[in-house]
């Protein structure tokens, strides 16, 4: 875990004397050296800590009072998604900017985002000057979300419900790059079977229905399993 106080440099501030502090939560620690890296380039951005799961998050949050936090939508290794741990963070400071960082090219997590009110929603392939900005603009007032993707959200929310009934969330090929396995835990899934039934019929354990369960999600791009239930069924998973 990264934090400032592991280091001796201090913090720099930018023309307007002020540093904006920051607290990245990503389950992957490549990624958080990376965006480490790219944030100590940046004279008016300060990376105050970093964590793994939403549990050292919320401590970490506490111990350093960010004034963002960037988190990644998937936490594999903990009880919760980022969209229900931004609620939390929101839910005790209402002000504190939380930007939604994902490496899926997603409508549906986009449109996640919004319900959870949330300050922006970008992708981690896009490059450091554009993370920054887009960290400075929110700490500014102003929500950053990926145009492309909003453009597509948007224009499903705004069609008709029957439109919308009968228009499969995801491309033709859904599904393809799929284990047989975790084909057939998403077809039970999606009949409305719970993580025990599947571990009982399978005989399977609740924790490896779980993993399998997770590997769906990050594959579909999806956040929960009534968005995995929805795909499958909208795409006939059979």
């Amino acid at each position: 875990m990264y934090s400032q106080e592991n280091t001796n440099q201090k913090p720099a501030a930018n023309s307007a004397g002020q540093t904006i502090k920051v607290v990245l939560i990503d389950d992957h620690e490549i990624v958080r050296q990376g965006l480490a890296t790219m944030l100590q380039k940046e004279a008016d951005i300060c990376l105050v800590g970093d964590a793994s799961d939403s549990s050292s998050g919320l401590d970490i949050i506490e111990k350093t009072n960010p004034d963002v936090v960037l988190l990644d939508i998937q936490l594999g290794n903990s009880d919760i998604d980022g969209f229900a741990l931004a609620k939390k963070i929101k839910s005790k400071s209402p002000n504190r900017v939380v930007i939604m960082l994902t490496g899926f090219d997603s409508e549906l997590y986009l449109t996640e985002a919004l319900k959870s009110k949330v300050n922006g929603f970008i992708l981690k392939e896009h490059p450091r000057l554009i993370l920054a900005c887009a960290i400075r603009m929110a700490y500014s007032g102003i929500s950053i979300w990926d145009t492309k993707i909003l453009y597509r959200a948007l224009t499903n929310i705004s069609k008709p419900k029957e439109e919308i009934a009968d228009a499969p969330l995801v491309h033709k090929k859904f599904g393809t790059d799929l284990t047989d396995r975790e084909r057939t835990i998403l077809n039970l899934l999606a009949k409305g079977y719970s993580n025990k039934d599947i571990g009982q019929k399978l005989d399977y354990t609740q924790t490896t229905v779980k993993k399998y369960v997770y590997n769906c999600m990050k594959k579909l791009g999806v956040s929960n399993r009534t968005q995995l239930a929805i795909l499958a069924n909208n795409n006939g998973l059979q």
